[in-house]
């Protein structure tokens, strides 16, 4: 399925707010899928995922400028971050 959702839908779904959703995307942590002629953000399946690991991260406190850092690592080199 190839559907995409705008950031305020995706702030309905997550509870995160419009304005949060825009922060992660001017620091890169979450980037939309693409920005339409208009400026809207859309976000896909993909976005979605990165944006769940995002926020179990920050429920276990971890600062956003860690949580870049862990996601742009490589799998096996993140589980081998998180078992210290």
């Amino acid at each position: 399925m190839n559907e995409n959702w705008t950031v305020k839908q995706v702030s309905q779904l997550t509870g995160l707010t419009v304005r949060t959703l825009h922060h992660y995307d001017q620091i890169g942590l979450l980037k939309p899928a693409f920005v339409a002629e208009n400026g809207y953000r859309y976000y896909n399946q993909e976005n979605l995922a990165r944006l769940q690991e995002i926020l179990l991260f920050r429920e276990l406190d971890f600062p956003l400028k860690d949580i870049q850092q862990l996601l742009d690592v490589t799998e096996v080199n993140r589980q081998q971050v998180l078992r210290f």
